[in-house]
Formats: C-alpha cells, structure tokens, sequence
C-alpha cells in the first residue's frame, strides 16, 4: 500500500501535464479510459439553474459539453423544429382560456364552453392593418359515438388586424369529450413550417386534464 502510495503522488508530483491512460497506452487526453465506466450516486439537477451544461460524447468517445440552453426549444419560434406541450387541470368540465399554447406563428388555447372542450387559434402577431392572412387547415376528430372524422376545409380562414380566435373547424366547431383525441394540421402562407397540434381531455381523480402538444416540422 505505501509503495503503491508513494507511486501516486510521485505521479502528481512529476504529472500533472502528462496524458494518463487507463486500458491503452497510448492516450488521446489527459484522461483517456478504454473500457466501461462506472459512476454512481449521481444527483438529478434537471431544475437546478445552477446546471447549465449537458455531457455529449462525438463517436470516438471523446466527452465534451454544450449549454443546455442549445437544446431547449426556442420560445419565438425562429428555429426548424419544436415540441411544445400544454396541460392543466380544472375541477369542472369547463377549461381555462387563459392556458393557451404558443407554437411558431400560432396560438392554440381550449374554447370556455362548459362540457364541450372545443378548440380555436390566431396568430401570435396581427396582420397589418387592410391585409388578411388566410390559413388552410385539417383536422381529424376522433370519439366514442362515431369513430373517427377527417375535414380538409376548400376555403381557409382568415385572419385580420383585430386576430380574433378562430374555431377549429368540423361542423361548426370540434367539441372534444372526455378520453377524446384531436389533432389539427396547418401551415402559414408562404413558410416551409408544418405543425401538427394534438388535443386531448380526459376526467380522472376528480379533475379534468387538459392537454395540447404543437410540433413543429
């Protein structure tokens, strides 16, 4: 052991620039392991702002970071693709139209109607005054009584200067019941962007769940 001891700190003392390989003898970093590596105890800091770097190995094995940052979802909807997700609760069948989810150029929220969970957008920025933004859509309803009902609508809906919400169309407007699935395609004038936004609502332990989730491809 105080061979071994004396080894060590010889190492430090003489070292501490030096490559040092574990399992090869011709090492690539200061620290270079050819072999499986163990680590236990690791704490979960997802939530800890303090944690602002991710780990990512290229394909020699080679560990590195990037910012966190880089891999969330950019909240102005500038970059290529997005995942966005939704979800609250109420303890009456009627949702809150404050939680609405903002995706790329849109904004989707739940329509406050009691019982029914309809579904409506609009545009996060306003057209300019005198001009109208006209926004093709398609929608597939999926319930218990009828199955399943698809709607590609010939004549788009438009939006002004005032950027009202707008219903999602089917018959008027996609009434979404418990343990319902929706989902809802459109695309903005003149912009490669396609999104797909899920809805769904479903009663259990004495709430109802709310839920919509955009992508953006």
């Amino acid at each position: 052991m105080k061979k071994h001891l004396k080894i060590l700190i010889m190492m430090l003392g003489f070292n501490v620039y030096s490559q040092v390989g574990i399992g090869t003898e011709s090492p690539t970093r200061t620290l270079h392991v050819e072999g499986n590596t163990i680590i236990r105890n690791l704490a979960f800091k997802a939530s800890d702002s303090d944690y602002t770097k991710v780990l990512v190995t290229d394909d020699k094995g080679n560990i590195d970071y990037i910012n966190k940052s880089s891999i969330l979802p950019d909240k102005d909807g500038s970059i290529d693709k997005v995942i966005l997700n939704n979800e609250f609760t109420t303890p009456n069948s009627t949702p809150d139209a404050t939680k609405t989810l903002t995706c790329g150029k849109f904004e989707f929220a739940f329509v406050p109607n009691s019982g029914t969970g309809d579904v409506r957008f609009r545009l996060i920025n306003a057209p300019v005054t005198g001009t109208t933004v006209k926004v093709y859509t398609t929608f597939e309803q999926n319930y218990e009584t009828n199955g399943f009902q698809y709607q590609a609508k010939s004549t788009p809906k438009e939006f002004t200067s005032t950027n009202n919400f707008i219903d999602v169309p089917f018959d008027g407007q996609a009434r979404i019941e418990d343990g319902e699935y929706n989902e809802l395609y459109l695309s903005y004038p003149k912009e490669p962007d396609f999104y797909r936004v899920s809805f769904y609502r479903l009663y259990q332990n004495g709430k109802n769940y709310w839920i919509s989730t955009c992508e953006k491809f």
